[in-house]
Parts: C-alpha cells; sequence; structure tokens
C-alpha cells in the first residue's frame, strides 16, 4: 500500500517507535536499579528500624531470600547490618551479636568484617572452641596479627590442645619476640616432651625477653618478682639440662647456679647440679647439692639420697658415719630448720 494515500501511516510509526522507547527505558532504568519495588520498600524498612537487634534481624531476612541475592541493594542492606552491629558492640550485647552474626555469615560466608566480630564475640563469652574457628580465618587474612596470635595460642592452650598451642605459640613469638610469657611456656613444654634443643631455645629467649620486661600496671611489685624469678629459674634450669644432656657440664652447672640463685628451693636443679659436679669431679659438691635435693622432698628427693649415699661410701671407707654434717649444712644453706 502507498504510504502517501494512507495519512494513519506516519502516526502509527512514531507512536509505535515511542512505545519501543518506552519499554527500552523501562529495561534501562531496571538495569540501572536492578531491584524491585518490593526490595525498595524491604530496604526502607531496615533503614528506617531504630533498634539495632531489629534492623540487624531484618537484614539477615532479607538477605536470606534467594532472590535478593543479586539485588541491586545488597551493598546497602550490608552496610544497614553492620552499622546494627556496630551499635550492639558498642553496647556491649555479644549474645545477640554471636546469634545474628552466625545467620549472617551462612548467608555471606566471606564477610571479614563479620567474621572478625565474631573471634570477638567468642573470645569475649569464653567459647574458645568457636574463637578459634573463627580465628584462623581471620589470621588467614592478617597473617602478621600478633595479639591474634597469642589469643589464639591461649585459647588452644584452655581447650587443652598442646600441637596446636606449639604451633601458635611460635607464631606468637615469631611475631613479637618479647612475648615472655608464651616463650617460657614453649619452653616449659618443649622440655616436658624431651625436645631439649627447642626447650633451650626458647628458655633463653625468654630470660632475654624478662630481663628488660616492664611490670604490668596491675601487679604488685613483689608479685612480679616472684614470677620474675620463678620464670628465670625454670628457663636456667631447663637450659642447664639441656647443657647435661649434651655433656656439656660447664655450661650446665652455670646455668642451673643461676637457676637455684633465682628461686632457692628448685630441688630438680639441685639434683641436676649433683649430677654435673659428679660428673666433674667434684665430688664435694656433688654432695652438698643432691643433699639439698634430698632435704626439700620434691620428686627427686629419693634418687638424690642414693647419689648422696654412694658417693659418701665412696670417700669415707664405705660408710655413712659423718654424713648428717653434709645434710645440715644443707639445710642451713637453704633456711631449712
Amino acid at each position: 500500500m502507498n504510504s502517501a494515500r494512507n495519512p494513519l501511516t506516519g502516526k502509527a510509526f512514531f507512536l509505535g517507535l515511542f512505545a519501543c522507547c518506552a519499554v527500552m527505558l523501562m529495561n534501562l532504568r531496571a538495569m540501572a536499579q536492578d531491584y524491585t519495588e518490593d526490595q525498595y520498600k524491604a530496604f526502607q524498612e531496615i533503614q528506617a528500624e531504630q533498634s539495632a537487634i531489629k534492623k540487624a534481624t531484618l537484614a539477615v531476612k532479607f538477605l536470606q531470600v534467594p532472590a535478593n541475592a543479586k539485588c541491586g541493594l545488597l551493598k546497602n542492606v550490608v552496610a544497614e547490618f553492620d552499622t546494627a552491629m556496630q551499635g550492639l558492640e558498642k553496647a556491649g550485647n555479644w549474645p545477640e551479636i554471636l546469634k545474628l552474626g552466625e545467620q549472617f555469615i551462612n548467608v555471606v560466608p566471606d564477610d571479614s568484617y563479620t567474621i572478625g566480630l565474631l573471634a570477638t564475640g567468642y573470645q569475649q563469652e569464653k567459647n574458645y572452641k568457636q574463637f578459634v574457628v573463627f580465628g584462623e580465618k581471620v589470621f588467614a587474612k592478617s597473617p602478621n596479627n600478633a595479639p591474634l596470635a597469642y589469643f589464639m595460642a591461649k585459647a588452644y592452650d584452655e581447650l587443652g590442645n598442646d600441637a596446636k598451642f606449639l604451633t601458635w605459640g611460635e607464631k606468637t613469638v615469631s611475631l613479637n619476640p618479647n612475648n615472655y610469657e608464651i616463650l617460657i611456656e614453649l619452653a616449659k613444654r618443649y622440655s616436658g616432651a624431651k625436645r631439649v634443643s627447642e626447650a633451650s631455645k626458647y628458655a633463653n629467649e625468654a630470660v632475654k625477653a624478662l630481663s628488660t620486661a616492664k611490670k604490668p600496671e596491675n601487679l604488685a611489685d613483689a608479685k612480679w618478682k616472684e614470677y620474675v624469678d620463678q620464670s628465670s629459674a625454670a628457663c636456667y634450669a631447663i637450659i642447664g639440662n639441656a647443657a647435661y644432656e649434651s655433656k656439656n657440664y660447664t655450661v650446665a652447672v652455670a646455668n642451673l647456679e643461676k637457676s637455684v640463685v633465682a628461686f632457692k628451693r628448685n630441688d630438680i636443679a639441685y639434683y641436676f647440679l649433683g649430677m654435673s659436679y659428679w660428673q666433674m669431679g667434684k665430688s664435694d659438691m656433688a654432695m652438698l647439692n643432691f643433699a639439698k635435693s634430698y632435704v626439700l622432698k620434691g620428686s627427686t628427693s629419693q634418687a638424690s639420697k642414693t647419689y648422696l649415699d654412694q658417693l659418701y661410701k665412696s670417700s669415707h671407707a664405705n660408710s655413712l658415719a659423718g654424713q648428717e654434717r653434709v645434710v645440715q649444712r644443707a639445710k642451713m644453706d637453704l633456711g631449712i630448720q
């Protein structure tokens, strides 16, 4: 048909073009907004809510709807959730933080802020089993976080997981070489496991860290001195024992003597002093130290008495006559009546 003969042809064309443009405009607007009217109303409700608990609950409810997963308002909803959680954190409402955080993380599993908040919350609530789960995730993203490594070591210690304590303890001191608390514990654990090299290493580092450590503000001077003395004594004893095992008796004696200076009633140190002096051919010093270990009535008392008798007899015609003088001297040095 000839368009010149049909006056409606031109008008119909422009009406069709207008309709097409309208549809395109609606599609472009939908692409720009990427959310429905209902989704926007739900977001407005979240945004207007003043209660932190209700706001976070509404945000989680919104995120739990599969259709909202690709909504253009997703970031805004997450921001509202974060604002609510910050309010709960400021209020110290950790039970609600943990409940809502767990619900949120089930929907947004890689959210760093919530993972960190859950780790903090479980630590605050002393739920160490859950703390380490989220703590490991936080540390994976910030592997230079020395305080977190320390808290992880302490948590695994509370859980009785020695292997994990050693792992996190070593991470702690690698990031903070002056953490004397963990260094001392590492030395003790490795010593108990008969891992002499590691025990001696950490004991030496602990002694060095203790020498420059500052007293905690909330600790009395006397308590701090007692802690430093006993910790130093334990570390010097570990170093001395390691040297003894290596047959380096001079180094063993030097460190074991430091141990008993720091803590006068260290029966195990006196026992190894006796053994070391014996190996060095210094019988009198060996007997005196065996006598001290004996009179302290600790775990080495019986063995020390056996060796004291053996040494004394070897230099006194196989007799124990007069041995009481050695025992009395030991008691006098230790201040025992």
